[in-house]
């Protein structure tokens, strides 16, 4: 859409407006007595309406109790800031207490009644971090490769899930400077979260069945690469690499018999074919 600026004030102190379109006014519920918020984003202006208080989300935790995880995490990405959650066992507190600790950074049971427990955010989450963390899962992955230890694989796995659940809120949340790739980076946080399962389930298998132990490691040197290419990007490299990823998906796919290690292989495999797509999206200078 395209909008005429018009002219305001004396020649040497002039300013300029613009007309929003009345739709957009009327859907947000907006007057001349309200405020909107206005954002410069680079060469781009963002207006937004005023946040508004977000009201408290209430859920029978009896009827998810077997989903909380599902249910609790889902509610933490879309931005949810507080939950009032009814209870009528302990094991439903118990399962709420672990996923908390284990998964939602931030989320603290700040109530607790004989019948039901407030959730909050105590936290302020913050653009600013986002990139950082997201090196941070990177790593974290990349020491994920190195382990042989199924308690240290665990810890590791729990740490990145905890940090891909934070970054996916922010971007929920808060938006990010770069905000036409937002869906590429929830792509990218969403593909390293699946890639990260892989890995922790197929340490935990090789410890017993060691097999294909080379074409494991090929592909962690093309994670590896993988993560190099994000921070900088080089078209030859990433031309070189990515082909390589898909030409091993394309051998695994037409093998007849695949065992367990050989399935999670390919699974890891597809995955990082897909994230050399979504490194292309977000660093490429096309």
């Amino acid at each position: 859409m395209e909008k005429k600026l018009t002219a305001q004030g004396p020649k040497d102190r002039k300013s300029y407006t613009l007309t929003l379109p009345k739709d957009w006014i009327r859907d947000h519920n907006l007057s001349k007595l309200k405020l909107v918020s206005l954002d410069i984003v680079g060469k781009k202006l963002i207006i937004s309406p005023e946040k508004e208080v977000q009201e408290i989300k209430v859920i029978d935790g009896e009827s998810y109790k077997d989903t909380l995880v599902k249910v609790l995490q889902s509610l933490y990405r879309s931005g949810v800031d507080e939950i009032k959650l009814f209870y009528k066992t302990s094991q439903v507190v118990k399962k709420v207490t672990d996923i908390l600790n284990r998964k939602l950074i931030g989320y603290e049971v700040i109530e607790h009644n004989k019948d039901y427990l407030i959730i909050k955010d105590i936290t302020r989450e913050s653009r600013e971090e986002f990139d950082t963390i997201i090196r941070r899962i990177f790593l974290l992955i990349l020491e994920l490769v190195k382990s042989n230890d199924e308690n240290q694989i665990n810890s590791i796995h729990e740490n990145i899930k905890k940090l891909i659940n934070y970054c996916q809120r922010v971007l929920i949340k808060e938006g990010y400077f770069d905000y036409v790739r937002i869906p590429f980076y929830y792509l990218l946080l969403d593909q390293l979260e699946k890639l990260a399962d892989e890995y922790s389930w197929i340490l935990n298998v090789q410890k017993k069945n060691p097999e294909n132990t080379k074409l494991l490691k090929d592909i962690n040197l093309y994670l590896r690469k993988a993560y190099e290419l994000y921070y900088r990007f080089d078209p030859q490299e990433y031309n070189k690499y990515e082909y390589k990823t898909y030409q091993i998906k394309r051998e695994m796919k037409s093998m007849k018999k695949l065992t367990v290690v050989d399935l999670h292989l390919h699974n890891i495999i597809r995955q990082l074919n897909s994230i050399y797509g979504n490194i292309f999206a977000l660093r490429s200078k096309h």
